[in-house]
């Protein structure tokens, strides 16, 4: 069964959803933008779905980011952070992390 990556941050959501294919996983894609400080009724429903969770650091504003690592702390699901936009990289990295926790 294929594994789900949950990405937040940047702009490149076919992007992202290609190299996943790649990789052999499904991609949830979320912007990481926020309206009024957040939304994390909509994130923990992201979050909830994924097997892996993964944060582009310099895509993502520190209100969404501190949402997200709550959710997934309430959740029990593992955060990654990534530098940078880099898809391949933050896929790759949940990729291993899976092979890793398996």
């Amino acid at each position: 069964m294929r594994k789900t990556v949950a990405i937040f941050g940047g702009s490149q959501e076919a992007t992202y959803k290609r190299i996943g294919q790649k990789n052999n996983v499904n991609i949830i894609f979320h912007s990481g933008k926020t309206r009024n400080g957040g939304n994390k009724k909509e994130f923990k429903t992201l979050v909830k779905k994924a097997d892996c969770v993964v944060v582009l650091l310099g895509a993502v504003g520190h209100v969404s980011m501190d949402i997200i690592k709550e959710v997934c702390k309430d959740l029990g699901k593992d955060v990654l952070y990534h530098n940078g936009f880099g898809a391949s990289g933050a896929i790759q990295r949940c990729v291993e992390h899976l092979n890793t926790a398996a």
